[in-house]
């Protein structure tokens, strides 16, 4: 007989942010070229909170994100994504009624991969409810499975694999496979990299399936050319972070790397960036920036820039009326922070 457990249990996935690379985790790129990407889970959360409950209401299935659904059958959720995962996922069945609720630290489509933790947090959750522990590779895995293959989301690898392990990390693709390299640096660099950096979210959240569908031609051959590129710089900060180089040595040639990795990707299409960010990027840049870039795909959402500490309070000052982040590296993917309940026959 099937376990059925009645409980609640609150997963607390990490957002993240990719410095280098992005654009070679897509499979069509990585199959024929290899890919290389360097990111960090960041200290900003997705929270999805699963109560699995006895029968009390009519309906089986209560999600409640940025609005309410009510059901009795994954197949009438409109939400794609836990659809998908519940029509799916061996360990729900017909007997199982589920109250669903997720929130986030910051606005979605906000290019800190959000969506694709979600993914990870609502797998993880499902799982330990049921009380199964699955690696992190296992659970990356399953998300890109789910977003990639059977939704057809377009884009890369990167977020579901950052969120599942956490960590300032290198993950190399090849053959629709990836393997994943946490980046190991002296705690005194570590510590001045993420105090150097600084998120400014400048609005203008957006659809990144739609500039990456875009962005990513490769039957255009300059565009194979700069994710050549932008492959090249995520082996060259590699290096450079890894190297013996001072703290203060390293967030300056870091940012300066940035910068032109930045400038090639802006190249992949005109949808990446505006004229509005260009001048917010310039007014940074101004003001004593290093380098930065937008997160994600690109269109709107969160700048992130890499700034000397004695430049710090002229770069906010900057972007008076603009929402200025601190941020953490995040050591931990998706994990559970609450649980309670029992199992029942």
């Amino acid at each position: 007989m099937t376990l059925s457990r009645q409980g609640i249990i609150i997963t607390q996935t990490p957002s993240r942010i990719s410095f280098f690379g992005g654009g070679t985790d897509f499979p069509d790129y990585f199959n024929q070229f290899g890919g290389t990407v360097i990111g960090a889970a960041i200290d900003k959360y997705v929270y999805v909170t699963i109560n699995s409950l006895e029968r009390f209401f009519e309906k089986r299935i209560r999600l409640s994100y940025s609005k309410h659904e009510f059901v009795d059958r994954p197949e009438e959720l409109e939400h794609p994504v836990v659809r998908c995962i519940l029509q799916t996922h061996t360990h729900f069945d017909e007997r199982d009624f589920l109250d669903i609720h997720t929130f986030a630290d910051l606005p979605a489509a906000s290019g800190i991969g959000s969506s694709s933790s979600f993914s990870v947090g609502m797998l993880n959750a499902l799982y330990l409810l049921r009380g199964i522990y699955k690696t992190p590779e296992s659970i990356a895995k399953e998300a890109i499975w789910v977003e990639r293959e059977k939704l057809k989301e377009a884009g890369g690898w990167q977020d579901q694999i950052l969120a599942a392990y956490g960590g300032l990390t290198r993950v190399h693709f090849s053959n629709d496979s990836f393997r994943v390299e946490p980046i190991c640096i002296p705690l005194d660099k570590k510590q001045a990299l993420q105090d150097s950096l600084i998120m400014v979210f400048i609005g203008g959240v957006r659809s990144s399936a739609q500039i990456q569908e875009k962005a990513m031609d490769l039957n255009d051959p300059m565009k194979i050319g700069y994710l050549q590129q932008i492959q090249a710089y995520a082996q060259e900060a590699f290096e450079m972070l890894t190297s013996d180089l001072s703290a203060d040595k390293l967030i300056k040639e870091f940012g300066a790397l940035l910068h032109r990795a930045w400038l090639a990707k802006r190249q992949l299409s005109k949808n990446i960036s505006s004229q509005t960010i260009d001048q917010l990027y310039e007014r940074a840049l101004q003001a004593g920036a290093l380098g930065g870039k937008l997160c994600g795909a690109g269109g709107g959402g969160f700048l992130l820039l890499v700034v000397p500490k004695e430049k710090r309070l002229a770069v906010q000052q900057a972007f008076e009326g603009y929402k200025c982040l601190d941020l953490k590296f995040e050591d931990h993917g998706s994990k559970v922070i609450y649980s309670k309940g029992s199992d029942k026959l």
